[in-house]
Parts: C-alpha cells; structure tokens; sequence
C-alpha cells in the first residue's frame, strides 16, 4: 500500500479531501505520502468539523512561521509569545495550497498569540497581506465579521476574479462590497447571513454585478423581536430577479417570506 505511486495517491486523498483524521494519518506514512496529502490537506484547512482551532497551535506555528520576518520588532514591542520555531523555514509553503479564507477561524487561531485586540488585528493584517500573495486560486471566501480591507491589497483583484463561492452577512460595511463587485463578478453560490434587516447596499450591488450566479442561500438570524414593517428581502429578491436565466438553485430561510409577495417567489 505504501508503494502506490503518486498519481494513485492524489485520487485516493481527493476522495479523502473532508476527513482530517485519515489525512493527518497519511502524513505519518512516508515523505511521498505527506508531499501528496498535503495539498489536499491544506486546500481548505479551515473547514474541518470537530476542530477546536483557538486551540490549534500547530496551525498558529505554520502563521507565525509566515509572518515572523516582516512583525519581529512588533512581536517583540508587543510582547506577544510566538511558539517555538517560529523563526524557522517551512517544510511546504502551504499557502499556495489553500484555496480559500475563512475569516472567523483565522480570528481564532491568530488569538493564540495573544488575547489583545490591537495585537490580534496586526498579525491578521499581516496574513492577509501575505496569504493574498501566496494563494494562487482562491475559490471559497467567508468574510463575516470581516474588519480588514484585504481587497486594497495589489494582488486582491487577480485573486478574488477567480472567486466562487462567498458567505457573507449584513452586518459588514456596505463598502465591502462595492469593492469587492469591482473584480468578484463570477461568483457560482452566494450565502447572505441576515443578522439585521437594515438595507445593506453593497450586497445588493455585488449581486447586480453577477454575470454567472448558480445559486442564492439566505438564512436569517435575527431575533424577531427587531423585524419593523421594513420588507427587508424585496430589494434583494429584484436584483435576483435578473439572474433568473443562470440561476439554478434559490434557498430562502426566512422568517417573514410568508408576507413577501414577489414575482420570483412564485414563479
């Protein structure tokens, strides 16, 4: 088994591609099994289930180990304890494996560190600078509670032209994404997280902007308390009404859809 050549290898870790357990056990195998486990490890290595990342400090050490070049003097001004090593070369540069970002995990791993929130916001400003340079596709993007303006950075609009799938709430400032609907215009799923029925302009912008959108997911989360007689879905559901030729797949869980008369709803 040991001997299968890498071609082999890849196949058998692609059907393998959501299990972290079994391929954390190929890394221990030999050096041709952990050079082909590790791209499909790290492809999404945000998205495993059961993993407790503000405890993940193997993930902390491989961050830290990026970005302890360019934030020494800050690391040390700072007083922030990096774990041993972190001054060392890598084995992979795992970051041009990854083909997405989730922001909220990344929070979690970087508060490692260190617990302050001025500390925390640097050293995730420096990943993103980073990992937009090292990433070379990305194709899923979770920006809640996004506060970084990562599309500034040079190599934003390569990378994000190229994006697919994004999961967003209205919480976010509205010019996130107007600039993110500059260059992000083939995105095939979009998931709305709707934690307050405020219009969010930027969102329904991004949406107008799609030139090949597949499918729309919204999931409301607020309380009902704050529903006011606002219809908060009717702007969101006229900009979809113009991607109804590609548009495969509407996933509405809604709380008040039953008062919301539109023609897209019927149809």
């Amino acid at each position: 088994m040991s001997k299968l050549n890498k071609d082999i290898l890849f196949l058998i870790f692609e059907e393998l591609r959501e299990d972290s357990k079994s391929l954390f056990s190929c890394l221990m195998v030999n050096r041709l099994w952990c050079e082909t486990a590790i791209p499909n490890l790290w492809r999404n290595p945000w998205c495993y289930n059961g993993i407790n990342y503000s405890n993940k400090i193997s993930l902390f050490r491989i961050i830290s180990q990026y970005i302890f070049g360019d934030i020494k003097e800050f690391i040390t001004n700072q007083e922030i304890q990096l774990p041993s090593g972190s001054n060392q070369s890598l084995l992979f540069d795992y970051f041009s494996y990854c083909r997405s970002i989730n922001i909220n995990i990344i929070k979690e791993i970087i508060s490692i560190g260190s617990d302050i929130d001025y500390n925390q916001f640097n050293m995730q400003q420096k990943f993103y600078s980073l990992f937009m340079k090292k990433c070379l596709e990305l194709k899923y993007f979770d920006m809640r509670s996004i506060k970084h303006q990562i599309f500034q950075f040079p190599e934003a609009m390569v990378r994000f032209e190229l994006l697919c799938e994004l999961k967003c709430d209205t919480s976010i400032d509205p010019l996130y994404f107007y600039g993110l609907s500059q260059f992000c215009q083939y995105l095939q799923s979009l998931t709305i997280v709707y934690v307050d029925i405020k219009p969010n302009h930027g969102i329904i912008k991004l949406i107008e902007v799609q030139k090949n959108l597949k499918y729309f997911q919204w999931d409301d989360d607020f309380d009902d308390g704050y529903f006011t007689d606002n219809n908060p879905y009717e702007k969101v559901l006229l900009a979809l009404e113009k991607k109804a030729e590609s548009l495969n797949c509407l996933r509405l869980f809604a709380q008040y859809v039953e008062n919301c008369e539109h023609t897209l709803l019927q149809e």
